[in-house]
């Protein structure tokens, strides 16, 4: 009876110490939910960023395309000149865009990550 009691004690002091001792691992892990906590939304603002950057590939692409139609005299060519009229007028306000949505999600992950060392 003396050995179950003794081992029990032991075992219950054990598994105290055990919550006590403070390991690398559980520092890693209260870390990156600090960091968690800190940015709840850091998945939709991936997100978004990856959407914004396809956009804007999508939009490069259509005035190189458009732009090649134009070269080699393909389709209409007066609805070509306009459309890329069109899109190079929005170049500097869809380029700005892209770079601030794009930049504002790099500079909170910045933050964050100096926030969390």
């Amino acid at each position: 009876m003396f050995g179950l009691f003794g081992s029990s004690v032991v075992k219950s002091v054990e598994n105290v110490a055990k919550e006590w001792i403070e390991t690398d691992k559980e520092k890693a892990e209260a870390k990156s939910l600090m960091v968690k906590t800190l940015d709840p939304n850091g998945l939709m603002r991936r997100d978004i960023s990856d959407k914004i950057s396809k956009l804007y590939v999508l939009y490069i692409l259509t005035v190189m395309g458009l732009i090649i139609c134009q070269s080699f005299n393909i389709g209409d060519i007066k609805g070509i000149e306009v459309a890329i009229k069109s899109l190079t007028d929005l170049f500097i306000p869809i380029t700005s865009m892209f770079t601030a949505i794009v930049g504002a999600s790099f500079g909170v992950n910045g933050i964050n990550s100096f926030k969390g060392n």
